[in-house]
């Protein structure tokens, strides 16, 4: 896959597919090593980048816009942010508004419809072009059981790339635990000339403690689900979270769950560990599993890992901490 592709727009993407192969390692064997090894490393990083993110406060900016309250950061806009295809968390949240967009909210209570458009045309404050609309339709605040929260991109695209993005938050209501629990689902298409990458995911969040509350620190939930994404009906991915990764915000890293990553009959298992906070998982790949660190994704130096993936051992293999 090009990086040109997106242009910035699919970062975690495109870091999941550039090969972080050594130089001298150029068989296919190394290759795919080499590819799923990188794969790994975006999945913890953008897993890691994401994990702070909870489907309440989220919305929060969201339910209570409107049409003048000041936009925060938006990670619905499919800006990376979320495992090997920027899929993490779908974020509710309201993008910085150009001046050249039209906001319209429909209600002050729910339900309520907020639209945003750019028209035929509207350039943003980092010079790109967009336009279309972007519409977000709340059924109720999403702490009630049975509110759904959707997202629809109408012919939108930012600058010659087309962008269909819909994406949705549902809840479940409480399960036989009494935990609350959030279904959350996402499809994207990003064309740019003959280039296709089409993402797909369906996650869910069951809520341990802390759902009623707008305090991050007493959050605590399992996240389950799946996912893939394909390159020109050629390549795929696929993500599955086979045991429910822990999230629990009195500590820094996931605890806890199993991940695995699948691209050409290749497998990619990642494991968070028994539930201890710390900085570390494995990475399981060819029937060789080795550490990474949780934070900024680093294999153990003079590992064989960091053999395929230069610059990723602690320190590097020249001396240095790698990166993209």
């Amino acid at each position: 896959m090009k990086s040109k592709l997106i242009l910035g727009v699919l970062a975690s993407a495109v870091i999941g597919f550039q090969s972080c192969q050594k130089m001298g390692n150029t068989g296919s064997n190394s290759a795919n090593l080499s590819t799923n090894l990188n794969a790994a490393v975006a999945e913890v990083v953008t897993t890691k980048a994401v994990e702070t993110s909870s489907t309440d406060v989220q919305s929060v900016s969201v339910e209570k816009f409107d049409g003048h309250t000041s936009a925060i950061p938006y990670g619905g806009m499919p800006m990376g942010g979320g495992g090997l295809f920027g899929m993490g968390p779908v974020r509710f949240g309201i993008p910085h508004i150009d001046s050249c967009a039209t906001v319209t909210v429909s209600s002050s209570t729910f339900p309520k419809e907020i639209v945003i458009d750019y028209g035929t045309g509207c350039t943003d404050r980092m010079g790109h072009v967009k336009k279309g609309k972007i519409v977000i339709d709340l059924s109720d605040t999403i702490t009630a059981s049975g509110a759904v929260q959707t997202i629809t991109y109408q012919n939108f695209y930012i600058d010659s790339i087309q962008i269909q993005y819909t994406a949705s938050l549902k809840n479940l209501g409480q399960n036989s635990s009494g935990h609350w629990v959030i279904e959350k689902k996402s499809d994207k298409t990003f064309t740019k000339n003959s280039e296709t990458v089409v993402e797909s995911s369906t996650e869910s969040d069951e809520w341990v403690t802390g759902f009623g509350t707008t305090d991050k620190s007493d959050d605590v939930f399992y996240e389950s689900g799946s996912g893939s994404i394909t390159v020109n009906d050629t390549a795929k991915f696929t993500r599955t979270i086979t045991k429910p990764l822990t999230i629990d915000r009195s500590c820094e890293f996931i605890t806890s769950g199993t991940v695995v990553l699948t691209r050409n009959g290749n497998t990619v298992t990642i494991d968070y560990g028994d539930g201890t906070c710390d900085n570390k998982a494995t990475v399981t790949t060819n029937g060789t599993t080795e550490e990474i660190e949780l934070r900024g994704g680093m294999f153990m130096d003079g590992g064989e890992f960091a053999k395929h993936c230069d610059g990723f051992g602690r320190g590097g293999h020249d001396g240095h901490h790698g990166g993209m």
